[in-house]
């Protein structure tokens, strides 16, 4: 009987007898055998009375596998073994819609008529025309019909092999504490079955089939409650779906890690590798050893995902023998190479490593050592030093926590990110040699880092601009650079930027000289201060404007010149380096009566500017313009209120500049405009720019306040 929560039946409707009903009869017929019950899943039900249970989930499969009796009775003349089984003349019928009346109604008649096609259906003369609407009858109808024409290519598919060797494993739900939320999600599904749905009925047959004296009596249809139970407590405002999400992955890491493959589709429904007692042991493990990880495997997204810190916490539980801290390490190691190395690790490597580990009695240390073949496939060399030299220490267990925590604290930092080679090479009193290493010389290095890129430091522009340009001047190679992502050059603003800068090979000496070097802000100034003025970017090291005019540190190369980034890309607002610089050296010292203070532009060619209010006249200043972008240039125009710019009248107006000879008037944007070569020597341009516009200032001065 289906109580009122449960869902149409949709499994007859044209498009899923295509989809899942044609491959359920197919796997029906492929796998009924005279001697066994096929069992094709789980039905869950609650008491409703004494002598009836609701079906909350499994109605597709019991209604498809009724009206597939229905059609074979018919076809093989045994509708009175099909009215005598299912008591379709009795006031109750034994697979009944009672609580949908209509539906009920439709059934009893179908059964009395022995039609299977569609067209004698419909011609009947207790067909009601309201029928055609309804979701459930007319999926039935298609159901009977399709299968009335499809049975002829399934010969195993017998109404004595469906009656007979067809079985479901019954689950009664009055016993779990999901409640009515579970009835009502299980049953607005009306779709495919997931994998563990699937899986499941398999396993609980080799299981039971498999059952001699010596087995264990676990009750695993009780512990496969548990275990989903489990997760639907811990799913929070996640959908149940979720639930079948992580059964379903769960189900794929016991089968990833027996077979040492990965396995992105479904997992083989009959196979011979999972096993009830398996899975327990898995999920005993799971829960023991990766207790803050696990429940990662609940989520709404269905995409496969490999858990690899997961399973490696899982292979810790499964081994025989356990050692001190192993669990720390084993989550602390794969979680470090995974957030370094990403997708760089071959996920079938290290199902193999994790297997074999799973199997061994050694250590975590002495597993890595000795298997140098298997660990070097997931471990790169700068994790395997790590790995060393922890072990070296293996006789002095407070060294050895010491050395862990110290790698772990750094190691958690943004610009480090797992990758600590530089502390450690900086540690080491002879290169290359690990028995050299001092926990002493680590820690002073550590905390000297911490000093100047402490993860809450790094958006601290006053403080890190101030590293930059001690950087810049200490001689960093290939600093600034392009990195990787961008498209214009950087003086490092994300972790992942300085992480590239410190770890590239050149620099790892240079730092530990810098740090050697380093005792607080007066040494960072006194490296500042000493960059001579001639070297490259030696602006940035001297003028800290520059600097904090780039929020996220980027600048463009455009006609062999520097253009400053405000923000992330050029789109932004930007300016010229040598416009960029001459205002900010002018910008308190030109002071004319009559005239705005200096003011600068962030867009297009960007220019130094000011006003001379009484006439709305106004004159640009640039570098970079003129022909081919290698002049300077001086742009005086009329400010008019926007829509109303004539330029004759602006032509006719200025005029007068005409006076200084070298002013051309430049009709396409409406002003007068000054280009001249740009001096070699930068201070000799600014001190030019200053010529022309004081004589430009005066001229208007003299001639526009007669």
């Amino acid at each position: 009987m289906y109580p009122e929560i449960q869902r149409d039946y949709v499994w007859g409707n044209k498009v899923n007898f295509e989809r899942v009903m044609k491959p359920f009869l197919k796997s029906l017929d492929e796998n009924i055998q005279a001697d066994s019950i096929y069992n094709v899943g789980f039905l869950y039900s609650y008491k409703h009375t004494d002598n009836d249970n609701y079906i909350i989930d499994g109605q597709q499969r019991l209604t498809s596998i009724v009206l597939l009796l229905y059609v074979l009775s018919v076809i093989e003349g045994k509708s009175s073994d099909f009215d005598e089984n299912l008591q379709t003349t009795h006031p109750t019928t034994r697979f009944s819609y009672n609580v949908r009346p209509q539906t009920e109604t439709f059934l009893r008649r179908l059964f009395a008529s022995k039609n299977i096609t569609r067209e004698s259906i419909v011609n009947q003369n207790w067909y009601m025309p309201n029928y055609d609407n309804d979701v459930t009858i007319s999926s039935m109808i298609n159901a009977v019909d399709k299968m009335a024409s499809l049975l002829k290519d399934l010969p195993n598919l017998s109404y004595h092999n469906i009656l007979h060797h067809i079985g479901f494993w019954y689950f009664n739900v009055d016993e779990t504490s999901q409640g009515e939320e579970l009835y009502i999600t299980m049953n607005s599904r009306g779709q495919k079955l997931t994998d563990a749905e699937q899986i499941k009925p398999h396993l609980f047959d080799q299981w039971q089939k498999a059952k001699h004296p010596t087995c264990s009596d676990a009750d695993y249809g009780k512990l496969w409650d548990e275990w989903e139970e489990l997760f639907y407590t811990k799913k929070g405002e996640l959908s149940i779906n979720a639930v079948d999400i992580a059964m379903n992955a769960f189900i794929r890491i016991v089968y990833e890690m027996e077979t040492t493959k990965e396995c992105r589709e479904s997992v083989p429904v009959r196979n011979d590798v999972l096993s009830l007692p398996l899975m327990h042991h898995y999920i005993e493990s799971m829960l023991a050893f990766a207790d803050n990880e696990w429940p990662k495997l609940l989520t709404d997204k269905k995409e496969y995902r490999p858990h690899r810190v997961l399973k490696a916490l899982i292979a810790e539980g499964l081994k025989p023998v356990h050692h001190d801290n192993d669990t720390e390490r084993v989550k602390h190691i794969f979680t470090n190479i995974i957030t370094r190395r990403k997708y760089r690790i071959n996920h079938n490597d290290l199902l193999l490593f994790l297997h074999e580990y799973a199997l061994s009695r050694s250590s975590l240390y002495d597993f890595i050592i000795e298997h140098n073949e298997l660990s070097r496939k997931v471990f790169d060399e700068h994790e395997l030093s790590k790995i060393k030299l922890y072990r070296q220490y293996s006789d002095c267990p407070t060294m050895q926590r010491r050395i862990e925590l110290a790698f772990s604290a750094a190691e958690a930092t943004l610009v480090w990110r797992g990758n600590i080679k530089p502390l450690i090479c900086w540690s080491l009193g002879n290169t290359d040699d690990l028995g050299s290493f001092s926990i002493e010389k680590f820690e002073h290095y550590a905390s000297k880092f911490a000093s100047l890129f402490a993860d809450k430091r790094l958006k601290d522009d006053n403080v890190m601009d101030t590293i930059r340009r001690a950087l810049i001047a200490f001689g960093m190679n290939d600093y600034p650079r392009i990195f990787s992502g961008y498209t214009n050059t950087s003086f490092a603003y994300e972790p992942e930027d300085w992480h590239t800068l410190f770890l590239d090979e050149r620099n790892i000496p240079l730092m530990k000289t810098f740090f050697d070097e380093y005792n607080g802000q007066e040494s960072l100034e006194r490296i500042i201060n000493a960059y001579p003025i001639e070297s490259d970017y030696s602006e940035f090291v001297h003028i800290p404007e520059l600097l904090k005019y780039c929020s996220q540190k980027r600048f463009q190369w455009w006609w062999d010149t520097i253009y400053l980034i405000s923000s992330a890309t050029a789109n932004s607002a930007h300016a010229n380096i040598h416009t960029y610089k001459y205002y900010l050296s002018r910008k308190e010292t030109f002071k004319y009566a009559n005239w705005t203070k200096p003011e600068f532009y962030p867009w297009s060619n960007t220019c130094f500017y000011m006003d001379f209010p009484p006439c709305r006249i106004a004159f640009d200043a640039m570098w970079n313009a003129g022909s081919k972008n290698r002049q300077m240039a001086i742009e005086v125009f009329l400010r008019q209120d926007k829509g109303k710019e004539n330029k004759d009248i602006i032509k006719d107006f200025l005029s007068p500049i005409q006076e200084l000879r070298t002013y051309v008037w430049d009709n396409e944007k409406g002003r007068y405009v000054l280009n001249f070569d740009t001096p070699k020597d930068e201070q000799e341009s600014f001190r030019l720019m200053d010529e022309k516009i004081e004589q430009l200032i005066n001229f208007i001065n003299t001639t526009y306040t007669r």
